[in-house]
């Protein structure tokens, strides 16, 4: 039950947040910053989102570049500064889905919130996380260094 509870959240946090309309225009508005490595390669997202998903319990923060590589983490809402999640429980959960069509779910990692204010609806913090394939022979990503700074609405 535990892993279809996770297939079923990912699935969510990776349509929710990487399907759109994408109007080619590249100046569209961000909601923070986004970055890490990911298999050693500089990631810098263009576009920042953020919401409250799965019933109020999850706040989903997604970080994308204009070529469709998708990063997203969730984290509990009642997060605090200081606070460090890892991987499992569904109290921290990462994924990366590339351009290419390969998606891939954290297997191990974690998230520290440095920063969170309910009331103005901005949080920023640090994570890392190994990514394991959801289709067989797919890749592995190994996602470091990871920062992000994000407002985020209720859906």
């Amino acid at each position: 039950m535990k892993v279809l509870t996770t297939v079923l959240f990912m699935s969510f946090a990776i349509l929710s947040t990487s399907c759109g309309n994408d109007d080619g225009n590249s100046n569209e508005s961000t909601n923070g910053s986004f970055t890490a490595k990911i298999n050693g390669t500089n990631y810098d997202a263009e576009f920042v989102n953020g919401f409250i998903v799965v019933l109020g319990t999850n706040i989903s923060i997604s970080g994308s570049e204009a070529n469709g590589n998708n990063v997203v983490i969730n984290f509990p809402t009642d997060a605090e500064a200081g606070d460090t999640f890892t991987v499992g429980g569904l109290q921290f959960i990462g994924s990366y889905d590339s351009n290419n069509g390969d998606g891939a779910v954290a297997s191990e990692g974690t998230l520290t919130i440095s920063a969170h204010d309910p009331e103005a609806k901005t949080v920023s913090g640090t994570f890392n996380f190994i990514a394991e394939p959801l289709a067989s022979g797919g890749t592995s990503y190994n996602i470091t260094e990871g920062r992000f700074s994000s407002s985020y609405d209720e859906l």
